[in-house]
C-alpha cells in the first residue's frame, strides 16, 4: 500500500531505508515515551524486516516527504480485536513539530476505515508525551480512560492514557 498525502508519502519499508530507520530508533530522545530502548544496528534491522514480513496484522508504512526518498519516521496500525484498530507513530526530532505525525496517521486511519473492517481506533502513550497526546486529539480521539503504573514499558510500569475514536464513514476523516 503507497498513501500520499498533500506533503507526504507512505510506503513500505525497504531494506534501504535501515539508515534513515536507525538513526531515529537508535535516537534517546525518540524513544523516551516509546516501549522500546534505543535501537542497535541489529535491532534496526529486524525492525525493517518485520515490516516487510506479511504473516503478521501489523501495517507499517515508512513515511518519507513527498517528493524525496527519505523515511523521516513511520505509522503502524493493527487490529487488537475484531473491528478496533490501535495506532502508532515516530519520527525523527527534526521532524517533529510540523505536523507530519497527524497527517500519516490520518491517512492510514482513512485507509484502514475505508476498507470497512474497522468499527474504532485507539492509541495510548504516557500522559506526558504531549505532543503524542495532541495528535490523537487531531486524529478526533477522545480519553477513555486513565490508568496508573498500568502497563510495562522497558521493564517498569508507566502512567497511560487511553485514547478511542470511532471508526469515520467515508470522507469523514477529521480535517
Amino acid at each position: 500500500m503507497i498513501l500520499e498525502t498533500e506533503r507526504l508519502t507512505l510506503r513500505p519499508y525497504r531494506d534501504s531505508d535501515t539508515a534513515a530507520v536507525h538513526a531515529y530508533k537508535s535516537d534517546p530522545v525518540v524513544s523516551r515515551f516509546a516501549d522500546f530502548e534505543p535501537h542497535s544496528p541489529d535491532d534496526t534491522e529486524r525492525f525493517v524486516a518485520f515490516t516487510q514480513d506479511a504473516s503478521h496484522d501489523v501495517m507499517s508504512l515508512a513515511v518519507t516527504i513527498r517528493g524525496e526518498d527519505v523515511v523521516i519516521g513511520g505509522v503502524a496500525c493493527w487490529p487488537t480485536e475484531p473491528g478496533v484498530y490501535e495506532m502508532a507513530w515516530e519520527f525523527r526530532r527534526d521532524a517533529w513539530g510540523h505536523g507530519y505525525a497527524t497527517e500519516a496517521a490520518k491517512a492510514l486511519l482513512g485507509a484502514v476505515a475505508a476498507t470497512g473492517s474497522a468499527r474504532s481506533f485507539v492509541a495510548h502513550c504516557q500522559p506526558e508525551n504531549r505532543a503524542s497526546v495532541r495528535v490523537m486529539e487531531k486524529l478526533g480521539m477522545a480519553l477513555v480512560r486513565s490508568g496508573r503504573l498500568d502497563r510495562e514499558s522497558k521493564g517498569q510500569l508507566v502512567d497511560t492514557s487511553y485514547f478511542e475514536v470511532e471508526a469515520p464513514t467515508s470522507g469523514s476523516v477529521p480535517a
